[in-house]
């Protein structure tokens, strides 16, 4: 029997170990949003630039290798299927001292995944709209009005647009990647996790074979082939995607050392709030 089912998680919710997790679900709830709503839409700073700039002269790729759907998709499902699939597993091997253990776990596992994605994504917008750097495809996106002089500094009044209005917005918004940094806050957490929840880092650790560590390592080779196809599609330049995954590599770090012991600890698997009891998790 699984312990995802109606009835563990309508005795579990009103329980004090959920509870205490609710503000910080309003508060990734509320960045979500933002991120969606608001951020998405935030008009950039209007960045001058010189017509003459090569770095800003790439041909505008039309089919993208990841586009933004695919990698907030990647960067969201993957983990989020992987926690549940791992979490059922290893409640069917005992490793849980009952459904509601199992279930607060995942919670946290997930609220984890959903604040570090979340938290990234606004952060990134902002920094993207004040920074305001020109795409290396710029160019092709401003279509400049015939007659513009070449050696000078001009700002985005000189352009036509010929993609259409919002493709020219965009193309100010190069700094950071969001592509990068999105999928390191996604995938790199996934593999924290797994490191945890497996306790592949301790120095007693009884796995020692590599496949191991291969697999739980694998979600950062997706992260860096998704940074890197930016550059490849001319979308951004490599500061960007450095940026951008020093940004998604801090807050999927922080997120998950925030609700989890630190990797070495033999209490790695366990959420920070369930250290030391269990028997806590029951619903009175």
């Amino acid at each position: 029997m699984t312990f995802i089912n109606p009835s563990s998680i309508a005795k579990y919710i009103p329980s004090k170990q959920f509870q205490e997790y609710v503000p910080d679900w309003i508060v990734g709830g509320l960045l979500l949003a933002f991120f969606f709503l608001v951020a998405e839409h935030a008009l950039p700073f209007q960045r001058q630039f010189s017509l003459d700039d090569l770095t800003i002269s790439h041909p505008f790729a039309v089919h993208e290798r990841v586009t933004g759907i695919q990698c907030i998709l990647l960067a969201s499902l993957i983990p989020f299927f992987t926690i549940i699939i791992v979490m059922l597993v290893r409640y069917r091997n005992g490793a849980f001292t009952s459904q509601y253990q199992a279930l607060h776990y995942l919670q946290v596992s997930i609220l984890g995944l959903l604040i570090s994605l979340s938290l990234n994504g606004v952060i990134t917008d902002i920094l993207k709209v004040w920074i305001a750097r020109p795409r290396p495809d710029f160019l092709e996106r401003c279509g400049p009005k015939p007659g513009t002089p070449m050696h000078t500094l001009v700002d985005i009044s000189v352009c036509t647009g010929p993609l259409g209005e919002s493709v020219l917005i965009d193309g100010l918004r190069s700094t950071p990647s969001g592509h990068s940094s999105i999928s390191f806050s996604g995938l790199l957490y996934l593999t924290l996790w797994l490191l945890g929840q497996f306790k592949l880092l301790q120095p007693r650790s009884s796995s020692r074979y590599i496949y191991n560590y291969l697999v739980v390592f694998s979600p950062l080779l997706l992260a860096t082939y998704v940074a890197l196809s930016r550059t490849q599609d001319y979308r951004h330049h490599f500061a960007d995607i450095i940026l951008g995954s020093f940004l998604g590599i801090t807050f999927a770090w922080w997120s998950y050392h925030h609700y989890f012991n630190t990797l070495v600890s033999e209490d790695s698997d366990k959420p920070i709030s369930d250290e030391g009891s269990t028997e806590s998790l029951l619903p009175r």
